[in-house]
């Protein structure tokens, strides 16, 4: 299936859970960005699904990760493990964001608290 079509069908839920954990392994931005909405939406977290959005929490170049304005791929993965809020979610965000500087940890906080609030 073709990346845009992959996203729409996921956008859509019509992805069982296991299918949609699997999406976050193809590098495409919509993809990925709508399998991270549906992973919040159902609340699924694991551990795989923690280590997925930890690797994707890297990709922040704004010229190749970009989703809207200064917003990027790796903000929004960071985000949802905050969203999730499980241990090892909020675990892994931490150690993720003590890394960040103040305009990269403002960009997640801005996404997390919009995340489904």
């Amino acid at each position: 299936m073709k990346p845009l079509s992959l996203a729409k069908e996921i956008r859509e839920g019509k992805l069982e859970d296991i299918e949609l954990v699997k999406s976050l392994d193809i590098h495409h931005n919509m993809v990925q960005t709508s399998a991270i909405i549906q992973i919040v939406s159902r609340k699924l977290c694991n551990e795989q699904i923690v280590d997925k959005l930890t690797y994707i929490s890297q990709f922040r170049d704004p010229k190749v990760n970009k989703l809207f304005g200064t917003d990027t791929l790796g903000h929004f993965s960071m985000a949802a493990l905050k969203v999730l809020d499980t241990i090892e979610s909020k675990k892994r965000y931490d150690e993720l964001t003590s890394n960040l500087d103040e305009w990269d940890k403002e960009i997640v906080e801005r996404l997390a608290t919009g995340m489904f609030n």
